[in-house]
Formats: C-alpha cells, structure tokens, sequence
C-alpha cells in the first residue's frame, strides 16, 4: 500500500476509532415516561428521539486556505493525517473534511464517486452505498464499515459523504457512528454541508 493509502486508512480509523471509544465504553440511555392513563389503556410508549444536534457555534479555517466548516458546539478538533477531525465531548459521533485530485470518470457525478471511493476506500471494511445528487452539485454518499479494536469483535459503522467537486479537486465531508448514533447522521450531514465553504 503506498504512503497516501497508509494516510487514507489512519484517516478513517482514526476517526471511527475516536467516535466509538467512548461508545464502547459508555451505554446511552434514554428514557421517556408515560402517564399511569396512557398505561392503563394500554397505549405504546412515544418513539424515543434521536439526541437532538448542537448547534455550529464556531468556524474552522484550513491552515492550507482550502475550505472552511462549521464546528459544532462542544466537539473537540483535532488533526489525523493532516486532516481536521472533529469529535462529540461523548464520542457519539465524528466527522472530517479531505480534499482529493479530481479523478477521470465518464461524468461529473461518477468523479466525485471515484474520488471518495479512493480517498476512504482503503478503510477497514469501507463499502460505499447508493449516490444521491444534490442540489446545487455533488453528491451524498452512504456508506458502511466495522471497527476493529484489539480482541473484540468488529464493530459494525455506518456514515455520509457529502461530496462536491470544485475546479481539479473534490472536498469530501465524511460523518461517521456506530448504531448507538446512526439516528444523528442525516442531521449532521444537513447541518455541516451547508458549512462547507470553498473559497
């Protein structure tokens, strides 16, 4: 494997590393009451919500002046193979911005597909999934993985990839959870796409 899939691979797993760490160790529990009428007739308890999504409260500029993205509030910063990495205080979810050479592709929308399957697909078990346009170009991109961590046993992971190509070089926004977060990731793609601006 040469130097940029070594990078690639430490890219993603450290980023499903640092959103499952906590995860694994940590159960998240949430509970939701009902009145003694509702259980004496026998109605089912309310749907339990996905936690809802903190709000962007800041703004981080690529030190290479590549792109900016939203921070949301409460998520450290940290960087892994010279990319940004950007992670829940509880570790329930993650996400990071790479940026990849445009490759030769039959249209627009299948490039940006190639790029992001080279960029991540070099990840432990990353299998890219359907393709959804977007509104004003590029793509969404779900995809799947596991998490392998010492003896135990994988971890199955899931994410999206917003992915927009922009003059030779496509910027990737990829969210990563395990099933304890996968609720919150539509949101999280929504939300830090609108962010993602290129200069």
């Amino acid at each position: 494997m040469g130097q940029g899939g070594r990078w690639v691979r430490v890219l993603l797993l450290g980023a499903i590393a640092l959103v499952t760490s906590l995860l694994l160790t940590q159960a998240i529990q949430w509970t939701s009451g009902s009145g003694p009428q509702a259980v004496a007739q026998g109605n089912a308890p309310p749907p339990t919500l996905a936690p809802a999504l903190p709000m962007v409260s800041g703004s981080f500029e690529d030190p290479q002046g590549r792109f900016q993205i939203g921070i949301l509030e409460g998520y450290s910063v940290s960087t892994v193979g010279g990319n940004p990495l950007f992670q829940a205080a509880d570790g329930s979810l993650a996400y990071t911005v790479a940026v990849a050479p445009v490759a030769g592709a039959p249209s627009p929308e299948a490039a940006v597909v190639a790029a992001a399957q080279s960029t991540f697909g070099n990840g432990e078990g990353f299998v890219a999934g359907d393709v959804q346009p977007i509104a004003g170009g590029g793509v969404r991109i779900n995809w799947t993985g596991r998490l392998s961590q010492g003896a135990a046993p994988p971890q199955p992971i899931s994410g999206k990839i917003f992915a927009r190509q922009r003059e030779a070089q496509v910027f990737l926004l990829l969210v990563a959870a395990t099933s304890q977060a996968e609720a919150q990731v539509s949101d999280a793609i929504n939300a830090l796409g609108s962010t993602l601006i290129v200069p």
